[in-house]
């Protein structure tokens, strides 16, 4: 038995150039003429392919056919992955750079999720992701540099028909800012003192809008990008990985919150 690897930069470059031809192989033991009907590409091709993913320990030959090993199956999810995971870090871009440099952001949320910009015209569309799964919620948990009286409309009728229980942290700068604004105060106010509403303020800065989603049948998680006041755009994931670490930091924020009085929110 030859245990000697194989250097992973062969691995990748072979993967980038070959990355067909193994996807080919992965589901299929075919021989060279139809390995080039599958990918529809010359002998030539497929021969120089076969070449680099049987060097690699990627693909190996049984019977004048060939087929992806072990490796070359791990390797292809791999790419995969990589692909996928690289995919929507481009698309989340623009995202990425509202967020403030020293907020806490892990790759986790990257692999699987969905990425959703608001329309300038009707900037609140964005949160559509999280507002078409409330009816399956049992839970809403989340911290929020920003609260309008429009997202508290967005919630209440939750609240009130669908006995969603809601546990969110502000921040006190935010709560100053509602307490002054006479319109505002009256219905965020009515909204903080529902049985089903808990409110913990903190002193430290929010970076974005965290949200935790659960329900018998539901997992979802995610982030909303403010800049200037206004909704740049979402971040979502129902990876149990990529929520677990939305859950990690909501809930070192929360522990370190103080509970509100509702009742002093409309003094």
């Amino acid at each position: 038995m030859d245990t000697d690897g194989v250097d992973g930069q062969r691995v990748r470059d072979v993967l980038r150039k070959r990355g067909d031809v193994l996807a080919a192989l992965s589901t299929d033991r075919l021989d060279k003429r139809e390995l080039g009907d599958a990918v529809d590409v010359s002998r030539s091709t497929v021969d120089r392919a076969i070449t680099d993913l049987v060097e690699t320990g990627l693909v190996q030959g049984v019977g004048g056919r060939f087929e992806a090993t072990h490796a070359g199956q791990l390797a292809l999810e791999t790419h995969r992955a990589y692909r996928d995971t690289t995919d929507t870090l481009g698309a989340a871009e623009p995202l990425l750079a509202a967020i403030p440099d020293e907020a806490p952001v892990s790759p986790d949320i990257l692999d699987g999720g969905t990425v959703t910009y608001a329309d300038p015209a009707l900037p609140e569309t964005a949160l559509s992701e999280v507002l078409s799964r409330l009816p399956d919620a049992d839970t809403l948990r989340g911290f929020a540099p920003v609260v309008k009286t429009n997202y508290v409309s967005m919630l209440e009728d939750a609240v009130i028909e669908e006995g969603l229980a809601v546990e969110i942290v502000v921040t006190a700068d935010t709560l100053d800012s509602l307490q002054s604004s006479t319109p505002a105060r009256a219905e965020v106010a009515e909204f903080f003192a529902t049985d089903a509403v808990d409110v913990f303020v903190t002193e430290e800065s929010l970076p974005y809008a965290l949200w935790l989603l659960n329900g018998s049948s539901l997992e979802h998680a995610g982030i909303t990008v403010h800049e200037g006041g206004a909704v740049v755009g979402v971040l979502s994931n129902d990876r149990p990985d990529a929520v677990a670490n939305y859950r990690d930091q909501y809930e070192s924020i929360r522990e370190r919150a103080t509970r509100f009085d509702a009742e002093a929110f409309e003094e």
